[in-house]
């Protein structure tokens, strides 16, 4: 009897810890879960880009004077050879012009200053030719010394070098002459008078005006910027780590434009030069400008949009793929939390290519797999979990 008590209450002790145990238990942990298919996944980079117009042409004064209003506005519409400007010929200075007279004056004056100079050099050196001939024939009948012959040849050479000089010296005063008449043709009666015509360059769209109303120009001035309207090309800065990535000929989408479809486009130039931008958060970083052409519909957009571009670099229809919440970094690997039997289990996987939303997995898990997407701190291996959402 003893003995039966003493199993009985045993038993009882067991069943009573086994009781305690299982309501004391530690609560299963609720996760989110996925499930590891195969489907199709693309690799892209992205940034910010603006539009511009393939062709632009800046329209600029062709000579100095006074420009007219200009009548047309930012978007109006010209046609190849239309005139768009004119320029009055600049007013006349009564001081200026007596300014450039006087120089033509003092120009003229410097010429037959020269011309003087310059005759008696080379009659000088005609002479010295003269007497340096002469010199050898004493020479050679021993009426003069090798001194006296030496020293005619050495007039001779001195007297050629200041002819020359004196000549170059004519050419520069005959220069400045013909630079001073030159300054004086504005003043000058006859057709330079007449107004000039600047003509647009082709057909397209006034994309901005420099100089609207009336002012004094110079040559080379700008006055108006007009864009050839039926080529718009995006161009935006890419990370240099990534645009090495970037080919000519890869597929991009233009998103974030306004519009409700993405338009389909293609890269056409990676720059060969870099240049260091400095980030919101003050950090420089090297970029290069990617150039891609649309290839839908841009209606709507015009000259320096914002759009965003995405390049796709890579792409797979037959891609075993994983969440990228799903994964995170474990020592020197990468890691999902599988769950099997109502427990997570640490999993090292290896990763492929790397999409916006899920990364190719080329080791690690197989098709059917379930793992745990956005696991917090409290899940760690081992740990009861319960599933609430599963895709």
């Amino acid at each position: 009897m003893k003995r039966r008590r003493q199993l009985a209450f045993l038993l009882i002790a067991l069943l009573l810890g086994a009781a305690l145990a299982y309501i004391f238990r530690p609560a299963s942990v609720p996760v989110e879960t996925a499930i590891i298919a195969k489907g199709s996944l693309q690799e892209t980079v992205e940034e910010e880009g603006k539009t511009r117009m393939h062709d632009h042409f800046i329209v600029a004064a062709t000579v100095a004077g006074k420009l007219r209003r200009i009548h047309l506005d930012a978007g109006d519409t010209v046609k190849e050879n239309e005139i768009v400007a004119w320029i009055d010929p600049a007013p006349i200075d009564p001081r200026q012009q007596a300014v450039l007279e006087a120089r033509l004056q003092t120009a003229r004056a410097s010429q037959k200053q020269a011309e003087a100079l310059a005759a008696r050099a080379n009659a000088d050196y005609a002479q010295a030719q003269i007497d340096l001939a002469r010199a050898r024939q004493l020479f050679q009948h021993g009426i003069i010394s090798q001194e006296a012959r030496d020293k005619a040849a050495t007039d001779d050479a001195i007297t050629g070098q200041q002819a020359q000089a004196a000549d170059s010296a004519l050419h520069a005063a005959k220069s400045q002459v013909e630079e001073a008449k030159s300054a004086l043709l504005v003043y000058h009666s006859g057709p330079s008078n007449l107004p000039t015509a600047i003509r647009s360059p082709v057909i397209g769209r006034v994309l901005r005006l420099y100089e609207k109303s009336e002012r004094v120009v110079t040559p080379g001035m700008p006055l108006l910027e007009i864009g050839f309207t039926p080529r718009l090309e995006i161009v935006s800065d890419f990370l240099t780590r990534d645009a090495v990535r970037i080919r000519p000929g890869m597929p991009a989408l233009i998103t974030d434009w306004g519009g409700d479809m993405d338009i389909p486009a293609r890269v056409r130039l990676v720059e060969p030069g870099g240049f260091t931008k400095v980030s919101a958060l003050g950090v420089e970083e090297q970029r290069v400008n990617v150039i891609c052409d649309p290839t839908g519909p841009t209606d709507g957009l015009e000259d320096a949009y914002h759009v965003n571009v995405r390049v796709i670099v890579w792409q797979g229809t037959d891609v075993l793929k994983v969440p990228a919440s799903a994964i995170f970094r474990f020592q020197n690997d990468w890691a999902v939390f599988l769950v099997r039997n109502g427990r997570a289990h640490r999993t090292i996987v290896q990763i492929g290519h790397r999409g916006a939303a899920d990364w190719q997995v080329t080791a690690g898990l197989k098709a059917g797999d379930r793992v745990i997407v956005h696991p917090g701190a409290e899940i760690d291996g081992g740990v009861r979990v319960k599933e609430y959402k599963s895709q």
